[in-house]
């Protein structure tokens, strides 16, 4: 569905993705107005979950463990009464899970420019929003310190695709799989236009309104990189780099003409 909606086939688009009464499923890369877009959706489209470990069961468990659990018991859940939307920072395994378990699924995710990504992800941590803000800058007192840990670096990557494609580098693949298995893919810097898309095709088109947990530069989160900790950063986060890049250009390829479309659709319904 998503290579009709690059190839400016907008009719053939809207009316193939929007049919039905699917569920939605937004997988919510940190930092990617993700919260703004959950939000917005929420609004619109219910019943709604939040898929999300729940932290006053107490539990042994590793983290990985514990949110195998949260969308295992939001499957169960939702074969008793059926969702129609529902968002989380699930990874690509959990997206497999959920797509085996409920067929009539439509996935889609927002992305972003992935070194103004992890710079909003390092603020967010350094910030009140962040319940565990004091414990991460005893142990993280600067930027460097944050992207020098491995499990920051292609993390739009690790929630969109297998492991074993962003294990082996390989971009184009990356790339490959979001295009064949996600129906929408937007992005953070077109957020207008992308929230009016997907929101048309979830038939109840909207302008964007919620503007959610967003972390203003301080003086105390402040992140100037030199050319050569640049250089090095996109070489760490060339997976997410690579993605970026493709979808940037898919989307500057089409945006006029999707304003267009979606502004004649409105006229029309009006």
């Amino acid at each position: 569905m998503l290579s009709s909606l690059f190839a400016g086939e907008f009719d053939r688009y809207f009316a193939e993705a929007g049919a039905g009464d699917p569920l939605w499923l937004f997988v919510h890369v940190p930092k990617t107005a993700g919260s703004s877009m959950q939000t917005e959706m929420t609004a619109i489209h219910t019943p709604a979950a939040h898929i999300r470990i729940d932290y006053a069961q107490p539990s042994t468990k590793h983290y990985q463990a514990r949110f195998d659990e949260a969308v295992q018991q939001f499957i169960d859940q939702h074969s008793v009464v059926p969702y129609r939307f529902a968002g989380g920072h699930i990874g690509a395994r959990h997206t497999d899970m959920i797509r085996g378990a409920i067929p009539n699924l439509r996935c889609f995710t927002m992305i972003r420019n992935p070194i103004a990504r992890i710079i909003s992800d390092y603020r967010y941590q350094r910030s009140d929003m962040n319940v565990a803000r004091d414990e991460f800058i005893a142990k993280t007192p600067d930027f460097p310190t944050y992207v020098a840990r491995p499990f920051v670096h292609n993390k739009t990557a690790y929630a969109l695709v297998p492991r074993q494609i962003v294990d082996s580098e390989n971009g184009a693949a990356a790339v490959e799989y979001v295009m064949n298995n996600f129906t929408f893919v937007g992005m953070q810097e077109m957020y207008p236009l992308c929230l009016r898309a997907i929101t048309t095709l979830m038939g109840h088109p909207k302008a964007a309104e919620a503007k959610v947990r967003v972390n203003p530069e301080t003086e105390e989160n402040y992140v100037e990189l030199i050319p050569e900790q640049d250089a090095e950063l996109r070489k760490l986060t060339s997976d997410d780099l690579a993605l970026f890049q493709a979808f940037t250009s898919k989307w500057r390829a089409i945006c006029d003409d999707l304003r267009t479309y979606l502004s004649s659709r409105s006229r029309k319904a009006a």
